[in-house]
């Protein structure tokens, strides 16, 4: 397993994560210097303004010790005319890792072949030595990918298990890491499960897996049902136009100019990244509106949220940057208002949201109930100085602005956080808030609203509820997965300190051997502010590294699922994104290689969202990992569920506040339906965007499973407080319900097909 060597590749080819950022601040010469920067920026409104803000703050950010790290790869390779010694062979494969870092394989390749070449008359050690054995086993399964996926993409590329039409035709790369894994590692290491899991993708991806690889390597495909007849799913992102090459980033699914149409929205996390508005078209298909609407030269960032935080009819967006960038990713957030007209306009500066902070997460939320959203932000720790993350929760004025809540009405973290998800879980009508975080205990956040006479203030209950866990987490939400009306809630795991071994880690998972890792949590909840830990009934009792995530119903049966973007920042985190079925609220079972959804690229932002109208929801996923090289094509996976004949069936209902907030967030909806048998069940949703990494459109889409009738829908409205009991709905159909309006609005289904072809059309991206 490579240890120190992946950590270089972390630190030196990636500062996004900051692992090692904090020591530098012991350099006096670049203690607050960037804070002290950007305390002198002048607020600049509007779209044009956030613009040129962002170049300042990164024009110095190019002076600091970032660009001393990237530095002329060229010019550090020039000065090795030999390897000499142990010392210099560890400033080569330093030099070497940067390269694999920022893409270029093959320049990586040739220093580590340096090395490895002149290893004997070095007297390199048997532990350096090991090292490099590994960085050329991996490095050559990823020249395999460069040559086989970047350059000839293909729709069903990278996706377990892997189609006969993407198996690589150009051999040398796996061959090559075969070669290293079964003649050098693991002989030497026959219990490193990195390896063992790396040579399994090898055969696979030469289509000899299982049959190829040696019996006692071989370990099964993670997710593979036997005699499976569940949900599947197609990448179809090609056919759609959103296949665009990505490192990790957002994604945003909403209809934004108001045509009845899902629409997307993305972003790349790395500072020259951009964002991208995709709308939909007549033929399914998608077109690039970026430019169109004045968005063109706005840089993105990792995470994005919409909703209307105006009560004007037209979704919002709001963009967070400068995570896992410690003190350098003071990099102000944008709030994107929808002009309307087809146009965004970036009012941060107008609506009093400037702030130079580094920002992972963030949730819109209507906390004091008067019918307007506020906005939660969450911010990474910057400095030792500052060794936890920022709350700051910004209360709307409804006149198009935002005020900062009062510090002893807010509460201070006593963490770095990761995740931000916001649910009344007590069921007081007061909004609560739930905080992931990096190393340290999570924190539930009683709204006291409803106590205090409606003022917002907050009480820590993370350890009274029981939830208080997984130490080290990342993407969160509030869900009923056992649908019993009150909302329980997942917590993802993603320990940061395992990650040079998380392939070791998946590995041995994969392989069905037992570990100490942490793990992900899902808390059922008891009523009475309780909840119960049912993670390993629920079969998700293993180590995930999860970052992006969501949750939607794969095949209409009422039942929440899951779907995880995996991942880490190292090359040999290489394991498939998770997909999880749920089994009657009792547990969930792993379908990740059955259903399709099985891509080992690493997985950011996920959407569900019925994006060809056809009844079943699809599943939106921005690809891409943290490292300058480890781009991949972004994925749009439709479900197949509508070509069955045994499709169960579904209804969607869209709902505008008039006295609550217009995007209708919080409000709660129970859907009674009569079974074929004649019995009768009631679903139970909440309006929101799910994950805390990853915004699904606020239209609810909800399976019926075999029921043969609607009876009932009911509608609990946050500020009105009006329960609004309705009838006369049909299945199959999507509907329109006003707050306190008895007349309800049958919506057209205007069906969009992706198209199709005989095969998956292929786009080049070998320019990039």
């Amino acid at each position: 397993m490579i240890k120190k060597a992946a950590i270089a590749v972390c630190v030196l080819g990636l500062i996004a994560l900051g692992f090692a950022v904090n020591d530098l601040r012991t350099d006096p010469k670049f203690r607050g210097t960037l804070a002290e920067h950007v305390a002198g920026i002048e607020p600049q409104p509007g779209t044009e303004g956030m613009i040129a803000m962002i170049a300042e703050v990164n024009d110095h950010r190019d002076g600091s010790v970032i660009g001393g790290w990237y530095g002329s790869l060229a010019r550090q390779r020039g000065i090795w005319n030999g390897v000499g010694n142990e010392a210099e062979a560890r400033r080569i494969l330093k030099t070497a890792t940067r390269y694999l870092s920022a893409g270029d394989t093959e320049d990586a390749l040739e220093l580590f072949h340096m090395i490895e070449n002149e290893a004997e008359t070095a007297a390199l050690s048997p532990e350096l030595k090991a090292e490099l054995e590994e960085w050329i086993a991996l490095s050559y399964l990823r020249l395999g990918e460069q040559q086989n996926c970047f350059f000839n993409p293909h729709a069903s590329a990278c996706i377990i298990p892997f189609d006969p039409e993407v198996i690589h035709k150009l051999r040398e790369g796996s061959t090559k890491a075969i070669e290293y894994y079964e003649g050098k590692i693991l002989p030497r290491d026959p219990d490193n499960f990195g390896a063992k899991w790396l040579l399994n993708i090898a055969y696979m991806t030469l289509g000899e897996y299982p049959a190829g690889v040696p019996e006692e390597h071989l370990i099964p495909m993670p997710g593979l049902v036997e005699d499976y007849d569940g949900p599947t799913f197609a990448n179809v992102a090609d056919f759609a136009g959103v296949d665009d090459m990505n490192l990790s980033g957002a994604a945003v699914v909403d209809d934004f100019d108001n045509d009845g149409l899902l629409d997307l929205f993305t972003t790349e996390w790395q500072k020259d990244g951009l964002i991208h508005l995709y709308l939909r078209n007549e033929d399914g298909t998608f077109r690039e509106a970026t430019e169109a609407a004045g968005l063109a030269g706005l840089s993105g960032g990792l995470n994005a949220i919409h909703a209307d935080f105006d009560n004007d009819g037209f979704a919002d967006i709001y963009v967070m940057r400068g995570a896992w960038n410690g003190m350098f990713g003071l990099v102000p957030n944008s709030l994107l208002k929808n002009n309307g007209d087809g146009t965004f306009r970036d009012v941060t500066v107008e609506a009093g949201l400037l702030e130079f902070e580094p920002t992972i997460t963030s949730a819109f939320a209507d906390l004091d109930n008067d019918g307007w959203l506020d906005l939660v932000v969450a911010n990474e720790r910057q400095s030792r100085a500052r060794p936890h993350g920022v709350i700051r929760i910004f209360m709307n004025d409804q006149k198009g602005g935002f005020a900062a809540l009062p510090d002893e009405q807010s509460f201070a973290l006593a963490c770095s956080p990761k995740g931000v998800t916001v649910g009344d879980y007590d069921a007081d009508t007061a909004p609560d808030i739930y905080v992931s975080c990096q190393k340290e205990r999570n924190m539930l956040m009683r709204n006291l609203a409803a106590d205090n006479g409606g003022m917002v203030a907050f009480e820590d209950k993370a350890e009274e509820a029981g939830v208080a866990q997984p130490l080290f987490s990342f993407s969160t939400w509030f869900f009923d997965y056992d649908n019993d009306g009150l909302q329980d809630l997942f917590v993802a795991n993603y320990d940061y300190t395992e990650q040079t071994g998380s392939a070791e880690a998946m590995g041995r998972v994969f392989a069905g051997v037992e570990g100490e890792y942490t793990r992900p949590a899902l808390y059922r909840n008891l009523g009475g502010g309780r909840f119960e830990d049912v993670t390993a009934q629920a079969g998700l009792d293993a180590p995930s590294y999860t970052m992006g995530s969501n949750f939607g119903d794969f095949d209409n049966d009422g039942w929440l699922d899951m779907y995880w973007g995996t991942g880490a920042p190292p090359y040999d985190a290489v394991y498939p994104n998770t997909a999880l079925l749920n089994q009657s609220g009792k547990g969930f079972l792993d379908i990740t290689a059955s259903s399709g959804l099985g891509h080992i690229q690493k997985g950011h932002g996920i959407a569900f969202a019925d994006f060809d109208q056809d009844g079943d929801e699809d599943i939106f996923a921005q690809m891409g990992g943290a490292q300058s090289g480890d781009t991949f094509q972004n994925a749009l996976f439709e479900n197949r569920l509508q070509n069955r004949a045994d499709a169960n069936n579904w209804i969607k209902l869209k709902l505008e506040g008039k006295r609550s907030n217009r995007s209708a967030i919080g409000a709660r909806i129970r859907v009674d339906v009569v079974m074929a048998d004649g019995s009768k069940r009631s679903l139970y949703r909440t309006v929101n965007t799910g994950s805390s990494f990853g915004s699904s459109p606020l239209v609810r889409h909800i399976g019926l499973g075999k029921a043969e009738s609607v009876s009932r829908v009911i509608v609990e409205w946050p500020t009105s407080g009006i329960t609004q009991p309705l009838t006369g709905f049909d299945l199959n159909s999507a509907y329109r319900i006003v707050e306190g309006r008895t007349a309800f609005e049958k919506v057209p289904i205007d069906l969009r097909r992706f198209t199709r072809a005989e095969k998956p059309k292929m786009h080049d991206h070998s320019a990039m």
